[in-house]
């Protein structure tokens, strides 16, 4: 997990780390294939996709044709949702993005989100099923783990894309960059933080959270419990399982 919230901490760096980091992804969440792509919403175009695993070589297709005929994105929202269960088998069934795309590509079923929603620009993330191997169990508690560094990364990605300018983020409000951030350890009831600790970022916090939870399966007698981690105005950050 360290190693993932590095290359994500990159990502939030640099452009050049993001196919690293969701190829980290991947390995962590046992899936196959994973895609990032920026849409530019003035123009209706994709300016930027990042395809690894399955679909990377069918990367130019999706960009110069398949995008404009994909039902799925522009249903994703801050939450992640599976493309099963948001668009009805029978219009699939019809679409020439879903079979000749998708299905072209290995590809059975999407979890995806949208990471961040700009008046400018809109990145959305998923990772892909291949056709015959279900999603883990592992993946739905990566997810809630890494989801608020992807964000962030992904925000650092548009204000670059803005000339180095932060820019109004329409689904989420970027926390400071450097705060307090506070560790909850819950389990139907809370094990409250009153104090907190400063960090640089949220993905910073992530990590301590992380550790927290390795340091208490450690102890032993806590499996079942969450360390939550929230910013100041209480809204949260990750949730991590501690797990014996």
């Amino acid at each position: 997990m360290q190693s993932l919230l590095s290359t994500l901490r990159d990502a939030a760096m640099s452009r050049d780390a993001w196919p690293k980091a969701l190829q980290r992804l991947m390995d962590k969440a046992g899936v196959a294939g994973a895609a990032l792509i920026v849409t530019n919403k003035t123009t209706g175009t994709v300016d930027e996709a990042v395809f690894c695993g399955l679909s990377a070589e069918f990367k130019p297709r999706y960009v110069d044709h398949y995008a404009a005929l994909d039902p799925y994105s522009p249903l994703l929202d801050a939450r992640w949702t599976m493309l099963s269960t948001c668009l009805p088998e029978a219009l699939l069934r019809r679409s020439e993005w879903y079979n000749e795309f998708v299905l072209s590509c290995g590809v059975r079923d999407i979890l995806g989100t949208r990471l961040s929603d700009t008046a400018g620009h809109s990145i959305i993330l998923g990772v892909h099923q291949r056709i015959g191997r279900p999603f883990s169990e592992d993946v739905e508690p990566l997810i809630a783990t890494i989801t608020e560094p992807l964000r962030y990364a992904a925000r650092c990605h548009l204000d670059r894309l803005n000339g180095g300018q932060q820019v109004a983020d329409q689904q989420t409000t970027k926390p400071a960059e450097g705060g307090r951030f506070f560790f909850h350890i819950e389990n139907g009831a809370t094990y409250a933080d009153e104090c907190g600790s400063f960090f640089l970022s949220p993905v910073h916090a992530t990590e301590r959270g992380l550790t927290i939870a390795r340091e208490l399966a450690r102890d032993g007698g806590w499996s079942g419990f969450s360390v939550v981690v929230t910013d100041e105005l209480g809204r949260t950050i990750t949730r991590v399982p501690i797990e014996s």
